[in-house]
């Protein structure tokens, strides 16, 4: 429920009505949820109790969804294979995205885009908080966009995740593109560091 221009239009609350009709026509077929804005705990929650099958999940600026919610859902989504949350500030700390690569397996896909200002009043709030990826074992696709990502942390993301081979990092002030970091990332098939887009 999302890039469409006449559902974006349309109130939160109605949307929500919708997307829970739709929840309850798929018997619990569900595979394939996007949620744009008017998404809340509430219905994630709704979600989780009627969808165990859920595979693609992505929730964008969804100002209205906590930890909480997020993590009602994702602790019932074990087929759950890809994973994007764009400029959600509510959701995200270590131990979530730990909790995330625990229930969900077969996670292959994940995308995290934060606001972009570096100052902003969530950037603190981040940090150390991608160390929780380190977890999701079977990532092949990882792409962070204004993220307070260290090298360090990717460090750990990357002895964590044997299996990773894209890597996209956008706007992560705090990398430094060095040749220790280079050579770290060497396995990686599709490799794009902030410097990559400086040079553009």
């Amino acid at each position: 429920m999302a890039e469409h221009k006449v559902v974006e239009e349309m109130k939160g609350d109605v949307l929500c009505k919708m997307a829970k009709v739709a929840v309850e026509r798929s018997k619990g077929n569900l595979e394939v949820f996007l949620g744009k804005y008017f998404v809340t705990d509430e219905l994630l929650k709704y979600i989780a109790d009627r969808s165990p099958s859920v595979k693609i999940l992505s929730l964008i600026s969804c100002q209205e969804v906590s930890n909480k919610g997020f993590t009602e859902l994702i602790t019932k989504s074990p087929l759950l294979e890809d994973l994007s949350l764009e400029l959600c500030p509510k959701i995200g700390c270590r131990n979530m995205y730990e909790a995330t690569g625990k229930a969900c397996p077969q996670l292959k896909r994940f995308s995290l885009r934060r606001e972009c200002f570096r100052f902003s009043l969530n950037y603190s709030r981040r940090v150390a908080e991608t160390l929780g990826i380190a977890v999701m074992r079977e990532l092949r696709s990882l792409t962070l966009v204004s993220s307070n990502i260290t090298n360090d942390e990717l460090g750990a993301i990357l002895d964590g995740c044997p299996r990773l081979e894209t890597l996209c990092l956008r706007d992560c002030y705090k990398v430094i593109a060095d040749g220790a970091l280079r050579a770290k990332c060497a396995r990686i098939k599709t490799l794009t560091l902030p410097d990559d887009y400086e040079r553009q």
